[in-house]
């Protein structure tokens, strides 16, 4: 069997890889979680795996749908693969939440200079709130690094998008490319979970096996 005889059909999808909506194929659909409320109206969820027809990297998307006699629609759809959400948000305050979803924003809308811009808003506001609200964000950063909140590698993360930032902000020579704004959210993801998962993780963890030694 070659690769058209496992096509079903043709739609478009965004491409986290191409960063733009593309033609996909349809490759395979699983339906699950079927309710009937009648002959007519039944509603559930639908696996649908794509393959993307420029890079030809796979996406796989979840769908809730309603049918109702001739007539059927989406309520919701959720790409499941790649998986673009970070859980470390939940931890993460407003004011670091804020500026990461705007910069995802613009690189969706591939406005890659804005978004390097708002990666750079989003180092600033992590300063914020770790305490570091003095002095530009090179002296920012240099402080957590000083209190030990980043690590070397970290802070030169860090220090890399401060520099992209500023690129996109005041430099009219040098072009943002969508890899510059791919690398910096990458950054940007990174510092936010360990920032904001991977340290209270690392705190509940220590604290658990400390109550464990106490209790026994």
């Amino acid at each position: 069997m070659n690769d058209q005889d496992t096509i079903l059909h043709k739609r478009p999808n965004y491409c986290p890889n191409c960063n733009s909506v593309v033609e996909t194929d349809i490759v395979f659909t699983y339906t699950l979680n079927v309710s009937y409320t009648d002959e007519l109206q039944n509603q559930g969820q639908e696996i649908i795996l794509c393959k993307c027809l420029n890079c030809e990297r796979p996406i796989l998307i979840e769908e809730e749908f309603i049918n109702i006699e001739e007539h059927s629609w989406v309520n919701s759809s959720t790409q499941l693969y790649p998986n673009a959400d970070n859980v470390a948000l939940k931890n993460a305050p407003e004011i670091v939440i804020k500026p990461y979803a705007e910069a995802y924003k613009c690189y969706r809308a591939q406005a890659y200079e804005a978004c390097v811009i708002m990666c750079r808003k989003g180092i600033e506001a992590i300063c914020k709130d770790k305490g570091e609200s003095k002095g530009n964000l090179a002296t920012k950063l240099l402080g957590l690094r000083s209190k030990q909140i980043l690590d070397d590698t970290l802070y030169n993360w860090a220090n890399e998008l401060r520099l992209i930032g500023n690129d996109g902000a005041h430099s009219h020579d040098l072009i943002v490319t969508q890899q510059d704004a791919k690398d910096s959210i990458d950054f940007f993801d990174a510092l936010i979970t360990y920032l904001y998962h991977l340290v209270n993780q690392y705190n509940q963890l220590t604290s658990r096996r400390q109550a464990n030694k106490q209790g026994v």
